[in-house]
């Protein structure tokens, strides 16, 4: 083993002691005073999911950028991909809008001939115009 692997083990257990120890505290504390510390229990955790998140994120970031560099053409095809991707995701839902307001109508098609209307003239006996009455 390495000194650093032996520093960095101690310092680990040490980090997970004094967490411990201060969560005991936390808890005896919580319950000698009552219930006026437990509505501070949940702003903790959302403030330790938050830190959390944002290691993540900064370490996510890190790697993505050393891909970027090393990889440019790859990166490239996939950010064409993801752009694909995104535009068919937008199609689909402009598409299931349009079917839910009615404007697509999801039936059978029948084709009907057309009819030369120059050759038969149709004679409406009922009809007003043209007439002298």
């Amino acid at each position: 083993m390495s000194r650093l692997t032996v520093i960095t083990d101690r310092a680990l257990e040490r980090a997970l002691d004094l967490a411990s120890s201060a969560g005991d505290g936390l808890k005896h504390a919580g319950n000698s005073l009552g219930s006026n510390l437990r509505h501070f229990g949940p702003q903790a955790t959302d403030w330790i999911k938050t830190g959390a998140a944002l290691g993540a994120v900064k370490t996510g970031g890190k790697a993505a950028a050393k891909v970027v560099r090393r990889n440019p053409a790859a990166t490239i095809a996939v950010a064409a991909v993801g752009v694909g991707l995104l535009g068919y995701a937008l199609y689909r839902k402009q598409q299931k809008k349009k079917a839910a307001q009615g404007g697509v109508v999801d039936g059978q098609a029948q084709r009907i001939a057309a009819r030369n209307r120059r050759t038969s003239t149709v004679i409406d006996e009922h009809s007003d115009i043209g007439s002298d009455a």
